[in-house]
């Protein structure tokens, strides 16, 4: 008899034994959980800051463009109305010339006219 207690004894203290290795097991389980759970905070919040500093880059970069449109636009826009008015003065210069050119012209047949 007092050889079953000792192995229900040894059987129970075998049972303690186990459960308290499964309890620590079960701890070591836990904290693996949760410091899993922690980075992958961590890196999903980082992904998001990436994404969300490229995107607003992104952003930036076409505004700048669209500003950079505008600014062509304007300036072409200026272009084609300073070539419209060097058209006219080169037309202005041109009947200036002309009329010029007339007067001499008037002026050499009148100092002909005189000498013959």
């Amino acid at each position: 008899m007092d050889a079953r207690i000792l192995a229900i004894e040894a059987a129970i203290a075998g049972l303690i034994e186990s459960q308290r290795q499964l309890r620590a097991d079960i701890k070591s389980l836990q904290v693996t959980v949760v410091v899993t759970a922690i980075a992958s905070v961590l890196a999903i919040g980082a992904i998001n800051a990436t994404v969300f500093s490229n995107m607003l880059a992104a952003f930036k970069s076409g505004a700048d463009v669209g500003a950079f449109q505008t600014e062509l636009l304007k300036t072409q826009a200026e272009l084609a109305e300073t070539q419209v008015e060097v058209k006219r003065q080169v037309e202005a210069t041109a009947t200036l010339l002309k009329k010029m050119e007339a007067r001499e012209r008037q002026q050499a047949e009148a100092a002909n006219s005189r000498r013959n």
